[in-house]
């Protein structure tokens, strides 16, 4: 199998490719940072570029690719994990953080182009198993805040997620399951599980091969 995936605000691609392969064995694995998640030259051009079987975005990455799911190839396989929307609780899709917190962020990486103590909480905040190669790794400082503008300023409809696996963490610290469950009823939501990656994409295997065992 073929898996492009659209990695989540400020993880790396080589570290989020690594949990990706460790659950479907045997696959090609291609991650994909967008530089300018607003920009929709640059997600055509990308997504031409990894022609896949399965398409997956995870976080910002999963409102990435609702927002250009036209350029996805019809007979694919798409799924989301850790769905976003829309990332402010002000646009009342789901998401918990505030206007005003993502602005502070925004205002932060901004201003302190050496400090990273603010991605450091990030971690913490979503219980990633943090390991201290992450930093070194990073997108630049002016991609991250570019990404941050997009989790500002985009939304979608839950119709564009129709044709999507979607899955998320039952104590996700930055969505609400109940509000995105009332949105998008085939949203899977997995028991104990947070906002990491890991157990949403265990969940996304097995789902895919009971799938592939009935068909």
């Amino acid at each position: 199998m073929k898996i492009t995936a659209i990695s989540g605000w400020a993880l790396p691609c080589d570290w989020f490719a690594e949990q990706i392969a460790a659950r479907f064995e045997n696959s090609q694995v291609q991650v994909i940072y967008p530089e300018n998640p607003l920009d929709a030259e640059e997600a055509r051009r990308l997504l031409a570029g990894a022609p896949a079987d399965l398409y997956l975005g995870y976080s910002l990455g999963s409102l990435w690719l609702l927002t250009y799911r036209n350029f996805l190839p019809a007979p694919a396989v798409k799924a989301i994990l850790a769905p976003i929307l829309a990332f402010t609780r002000e646009q009342d899709r789901g998401g918990k953080t505030s206007d005003t917190q993502l602005k502070y962020l925004i205002k932060v990486l901004t201003r302190s182009s050496g400090n990273n103590s603010p991605l450091i909480d990030f971690y913490a905040n979503c219980d990633f198993p943090y390991p201290p190669s992450l930093l070194k790794d990073l997108p630049k400082r002016s991609v991250l805040i570019e990404g941050l503008k997009f989790l500002q300023s985009v939304s979608v409809d839950p119709e564009s997620a129709q044709d999507f696996q979607v899955i998320m963490g039952e104590k996700d610290v930055l969505l609400d399951a109940g509000k995105l469950r009332s949105l998008m009823p085939q949203l899977q939501i997995v028991e104990g599980a947070g906002h990491t990656p890991a157990p949403l994409l265990e969940h996304l295997a097995n789902t895919l091969i009971l799938r592939d065992q009935k068909a």
